[in-house]
C-alpha cells in the first residue's frame, strides 16, 4: 500500500482541482478568475485532507461533497442564470476525472484508498486528466458549433458605462484571435458600436480607410485602448482591422471575453446583422 502524505496530499489536490475549474470554464466558454479558482481549490484540497484524516462517513457523504463542490464553483462563477449549469458541468468534469483515475490506477495495478488523489501516482493523473480534457473538449466542441453555426444572437456590448445591444452572426469561419492576448475576435460594424466610442474616434474611423493609418491617429489622439488585429481574406494576402477590448460582452445570456473589431468599410452592414461572432 502507497503511503500518503499530508503534503502531498493537499498539492495533488490542490492542483487537479484548480485545473478542473479552469478547464470547466473553458468548456463552458465563462471567464475565470485564476486566484478566485485558486482559492477555491485551496478549500477542495483542504476537504480532501480533512476527509482522508477523519476516516468518518460523514466528512465522505455525498451531501457533503456536493455542497463543497457546489461552494467551489459559486466562488469561481458566482451567481448567474448560467450557474447551474457549469456547476453541473464540473460535478460531471470532476466524475469522470475520479472514474478516469480508478481505471488509470487499475491498469497500472494500484490501489485508491477513498477519494484521496494522493494514493494515486502523479503519471496516472496526467494521463486520466490528459484523457478527460481531450474528450471532453472534442466532445463539447462538436456539440457547440452544430449548436450554434448559422444562427443569430443578440450580443450586448458594454464600454465606459455606456452599452449596445446588436445581431450577431454565428460564424464557424471566424477565427480571428487578438496577437497580444489570444483572446476571440468579435467583428462588429462601426454604426454599431459608435455609442461606446468617443466622437473623436468615431471621426478618425470613418475619415482613415486605412487601418494603421487610423490607428496610429487614435494613439496621437490620446485614444490609446485601441489596437491592430491582422486578417486574412478570400481573394487578399491579409489586412488589418482596428480593435478594442469591452468592459463586458454578453451573448445569449452569459458573459463572454472577447475583443471587439471594428468594421468601418460596412461589410456586415445591411444583412440582418451587424457583428459576426466566431463559433470555435
Amino acid at each position: 500500500m502507497r503511503v500518503i502524505y499530508a503534503d502531498e496530499l493537499v498539492v495533488t489536490n490542490l492542483l487537479m482541482d484548480y485545473l478542473l475549474l479552469i478547464v470547466t470554464a473553458r468548456i463552458a466558454g465563462t471567464p475565470v478568475r485564476r486566484l478566485r479558482a485558486l482559492l477555491a481549490a485551496g478549500i477542495g484540497a483542504a476537504y480532501a485532507l480533512a476527509a482522508a484524516m477523519s476516516g468518518g462517513r460523514v466528512m465522505t457523504s455525498a451531501a457533503l461533497k456536493a455542497a463543497v463542490g457546489a461552494a467551489m464553483a459559486l466562488i469561481v462563477f458566482g451567481v448567474s442564470a448560467g450557474t447551474a449549469r457549469v456547476t453541473l458541468l464540473f460535478f460531471a468534469l470532476s466524475a469522470a476525472f475520479a472514474g478516469a483515475v480508478m481505471a488509470g490506477a487499475m491498469v497500472r495495478g494500484q490501489g485508491v484508498r477513498g477519494a484521496a488523489l494522493g494514493a494515486v501516482s502523479p503519471l496516472t493523473l496526467l494521463m486520466a486528466f490528459g484523457v478527460l480534457y481531450a474528450l471532453f473538449t472534442a466532445a463539447f466542441g462538436v456539440l457547440g458549433r452544430r449548436r450554434l453555426a448559422g444562427g443569430t444572437s443578440r450580443l450586448t456590448l458594454t464600454r465606459g458605462g455606456r452599452s449596445v445591444t446588436v445581431t450577431a452572426l454565428l460564424d464557424t469561419g471566424n477565427s480571428l484571435r487578438s496577437p497580444f492576448s489570444g483572446r476571440p475576435v468579435t467583428v462588429c460594424d462601426l454604426t454599431a458600436v459608435e455609442p461606446l466610442l468617443s466622437k473623436e474616434a468615431v471621426h478618425i474611423l470613418r475619415s482613415e480607410t486605412d487601418a494603421a493609418q487610423a490607428l496610429l491617429k487614435l494613439h496621437e489622439a490620446g485614444e490609446s485602448a485601441f489596437f491592430p488585429v491582422p486578417y486574412a481574406a478570400v481573394g487578399r494576402s491579409g489586412g488589418m482591422l482596428v480593435a478594442f477590448r469591452p468592459d463586458s460582452a454578453r451573448l445569449r445570456g452569459r458573459t463572454v471575453d472577447c475583443a471587439i473589431a471594428i468594421d468601418a468599410a460596412g461589410s456586415v452592414r445591411g444583412q440582418g446583422y451587424s457583428a459576426i461572432v466566431g463559433v470555435q
